[in-house]
């Protein structure tokens, strides 16, 4: 796994700031300059936050636990692939 970029944590704050308002990701967060991962996250009752990472041929989203939901090599085309999964609001609804 490598870090992200300034220039990819600026293309991920852009990408949702184009997302409507009622869509399934709420937001991100990200620690240091060059972080490992990136959080996305989505609330219903209570926050949730699904951990986005660089992989070596692009990048990689997964559930609360750590199991893989999607890949991509860009980061467009990994919020198109998780967009497009039948029921991935039922990973993160409440119990």
């Amino acid at each position: 796994m490598g870090c992200f970029t300034p220039s990819e944590l600026e293309e991920i704050d852009r990408l949702w700031r184009e997302l409507p308002a009622d869509h399934m990701w709420t937001g991100w967060a990200a620690s240091g300059r060059e972080p490992e991962q990136v959080w996305i996250f989505r609330t219903r009752a209570h926050w949730r936050r699904f951990p986005l990472s660089k992989s070596k041929t692009g990048f990689v989203i997964a559930d609360e636990i750590g199991r893989p939901v999607a890949r991509a090599k860009t980061l467009p085309a990994l919020l198109a692939k998780v967009e497009s999964i039948p029921g991935i609001e039922a990973l993160s609804e409440d119990q």
